[in-house]
């Protein structure tokens, strides 16, 4: 591991090496903005590891700050923006009056720019030191949390706005890279038929089957005509985990590694993009923050090392956008009716996750949006919950240069139809896991449909 006074001396020594390694004329026809806005949470706002419990447990204190990170492109034609939140995801059913979450704020946003809303990406990082807002319990219906979750609007809404109004000729550039060691499936069949889910990795001779991960690391540079960094998008795939049942906000490794870019960047954004994490675990699990920071500065350096050795630029960067909704089928579940006539049938805990699985499925919160964007060959796909990481592979396979999950709402757990028969926590019957098999495959086909229709025509193989 490198000290950290090496690592502060490569992540700084970048300002002067990044000019030189980018160098050349290019033709700019796209302009860029971005914008960041500090999203800490009051205290007595319900964290999330407490609602696993059905408790609304405050949080205890800060370690480090959340962060709302936007950033749009426009190509003169059409306009899209991008939003990375320090945030476990946002159901759309937590705003009263059935309001949609993320089409209220898409609406907002397009009364004050030129962004379409079916152009606007809200994606979360999915660390778990934050909120509980992707709709597990009640916890949103306080009115002190009512209070401080339309606050939260308001700053999303404006970080996105300035974003907007800053964007100024840009020139885009784009990598990958694989980094090691950060990742590891947590659902490992072994041959005698349980699941090995942490805790040290079984040699493979005792695996049933192969198990996925994906340690690509794909960055997107976008710097302005003097070379300086505007934005950095990165997009990688695990479970931010680390600092979880920590009773203290924490952006968990995702905001490490945007601290160590920014620091590195002085003036430029960076948004950390989850990938198809249902999956895949951070390899540490509620461990400490320091852990937290190691893995965030381990992915830092493995952008550093891409932008340093030169990447490559996206010419002719056409601006694309499409989206679909799919309606999934919800898996099979008694009516809060019958549960409530029924209750003396189960047992406590199990009767509560049943009702709250229920109560989800009644209002009819199965409709997915697939969306798809694209800057001249880099095109990407955002999923509305936990996508395995098999399904996120496959959409590569088809033509995606990466893939975001937890964007634009949350539909729980969207696991491929295998793991509906391991059985398993992701698969288990709760309001985190609330569609029927086959949802991930469904949506996997609409992904390759979108993901189409975002085709440049200048666009160059993978």
């Amino acid at each position: 591991m490198r000290s950290r006074r090496h690592f502060l001396t490569t992540a700084l020594g970048l300002l002067a090496s990044v000019g030189r390694t980018q160098s050349g004329p290019a033709r700019i026809s796209l302009r860029v903005g971005a914008a960041r806005r500090k999203v800490t949470p009051p205290l007595h706002i319900p964290y999330l590891s407490s609602s696993g419990r059905g408790t609304y447990a405050p949080f205890e204190g800060v370690h480090d700050d959340l962060w709302a990170r936007a950033v749009v492109f426009d190509d003169g034609r059409t306009c899209i923006a991008v939003l990375a939140v320090d945030s476990i995801g946002y159901a759309n059913e937590i705003l009263p009056n059935a309001a949609g979450f993320t089409a209220t704020l898409r609406r907002r946003v397009a009364s004050r720019t030129g962004i379409a809303p079916h152009a606007l990406m809200l994606a979360a990082t999915h660390a778990h030191s934050t909120p509980e807002t992707i709709g597990l319990t009640d916890a949103m219906s306080d009115p002190a949390a009512q209070r401080w979750l339309t606050e939260h609007l308001a700053d999303l809404e404006s970080v996105v706005v300035q974003a907007w109004r800053s964007r100024r000729p840009a020139e885009l550039r784009f990598a990958k890279t694989f980094v090691r060691g950060i990742a590891r499936n947590r659902r490992i069949l072994l041959k005698g038929g349980t699941l090995n889910r942490h805790g040290p990795i079984p040699p493979r001779s005792r695996w049933a089957r192969d198990v996925p991960v994906d340690e690509e690391l794909s960055v997107v540079l976008a710097e302005d005509q003097t070379g300086k960094p505007i934005a950095v998008l990165l997009n990688y795939t695990a479970h931010p985990v680390v600092t979880m049942l920590l009773p203290s906000v924490s952006a968990d490794y995702c905001g490490a590694c945007c601290a160590a870019v920014e620091t590195a960047f002085p003036g430029a954004t960076c948004l950390f993009l989850q990938g198809a994490a249902g999956d895949v675990n951070s390899i540490y699990v509620s461990t400490s923050f320091e852990d937290a920071v190691r893995l965030g500065r381990r992915l830092a350096e493995g952008a550093f090392d891409l932008i340093r050795g030169g990447m490559r630029p996206v010419n002719r960067p056409m601006v694309r956008c499409n989206a679909a909704e799919v309606k999934l089928k919800p898996r099979s579940c008694p009516s809060p009716e019958d549960l409530l006539k029924n209750r003396d049938r189960y047992p406590a805990a199990r009767f509560d996750r049943l009702l709250r699985l229920a109560r989800k499925i009644a209002r009819g919160l199965t409709v997915a949006e697939v969306q798809a964007m694209a800057v001249g060959q880099v095109r990407w796909v955002a999923l509305p919950g936990e996508p395995f990481v098999e399904t996120g592979l496959r959409i590569k396979q088809a033509g995606a240069s990466f893939v975001v999950g937890y964007a634009n709402g949350y539909l729980g757990y969207l696991p491929v139809r295998r793991a509906y028969e391991e059985g398993g926590y992701e698969v288990a019957e709760g309001p985190w896991s609330f569609v029927a098999p086959g949802s991930a495959e469904q949506l996997e086909q609409e992904a390759r449909r979108v993901l189409s229709r975002c085709r440049s025509p200048h666009a160059s193989p993978r």
